[in-house]
């Protein structure tokens, strides 16, 4: 089963296009996530023509973008948010793709770390508001499982509170997970609205305060990624399967043995030939 394989950026902090782009083709992955504001040639300041000119070298090399991960991140009602969504949405337009990745939520390191409480009111009305954006630039918002919204529920029961037509869903397999539902839980809620997955591997800490898991290499942790790859497809998904390899947060994905173009090419075969 041939699979369209994605790599987001966040795997190469420093790397120009070029050759990021190199070592995804050498290990035959079909599309870049791109990281916005994470890079020179990703920031959101850069005049059209320098985005014009990414998408045609990326094209030249016969690749795709899957889409843009946008810095978003929505815990109240934002009208600068909505502005850099604007900007996003003309990028995403200039590289010819449609799903712009947000987050919703605060993050905490510890499940005993007190954040402040969400404007659930604020998070939906500044959703209303951003879909009217979306729809003038034709591309749409990509929520994905994180922070307080880190389940398939909490997602649905997001989406269910207005009729959207531009939202929809990213499915990141670990932080379900980390907030205790299973993956037959997050694809019954998520199913008919999912359009991108991150893959990725990872196993408990064990001091079990910390809310995020230890990553691994792709594999090596207990995610049981392809039995969740088998179900998603036997749902007609058609999307990206996307590898974040977060080297740029975790330490234990830096050092020997987790180079960037070996996990890449680790994550190739785990998607064609299984495990």
């Amino acid at each position: 089963m041939k699979y369209k394989l994605a790599v987001s950026t966040l795997a190469f902090q420093n790397w120009e296009l070029e050759d990021a782009i190199n070592v995804c083709r050498a290990n035959e992955i079909d599309a870049l996530e791109i990281r916005m504001n994470f890079h020179p040639w990703s920031d959101l300041s850069l005049p059209d023509q320098n985005y014009r000119e990414n998408y045609k070298l990326i094209s030249d090399n016969q690749m795709k973008v899957s889409d843009l991960g946008t810095g978003i991140r929505i815990n109240h009602y934002s009208q600068n948010d909505l502005e850099e969504l604007k900007r996003c949405s003309q990028i995403a337009n200039l590289m010819h793709c449609r799903g712009l990745r947000i987050m919703l939520g605060y993050k905490r390191k510890l499940w005993s770390e007190e954040v402040p409480d969400i404007d659930y009111n604020g998070i939906v009305r500044w959703l209303i508001e951003a879909d009217e954006i979306l729809q003038q630039y034709e591309t749409e918002i990509w929520l994905e499982t994180h922070n307080e919204f880190a389940t398939g529920k909490m997602l649905r029961e997001l989406l269910n509170q207005y009729d959207f037509r531009n939202i929809k869903l990213l499915w990141d397999i670990m932080h379900p997970l980390e907030a205790g539902e299973q993956p037959e839980e997050t694809l019954n809620y998520m199913k008919h609205d999912l359009v991108h997955v991150h893959i990725k591997d990872g196993k408990p800490w064990a001091d079990q305060d910390i809310s995020s898991w230890q990553y691994t290499r792709i594999g090596e942790g207990i995610i049981p990624i392809r039995e969740i790859i088998d179900m998603i497809h036997s749902t007609g998904y058609d999307g990206y399967f996307s590898l974040e390899w977060e080297s740029a947060w975790r330490q234990e994905l830096r050092g020997v043995g987790f180079e960037v173009a070996d996990m890449i090419h680790q994550f190739r075969c785990l998607m064609e030939y299984g495990s």
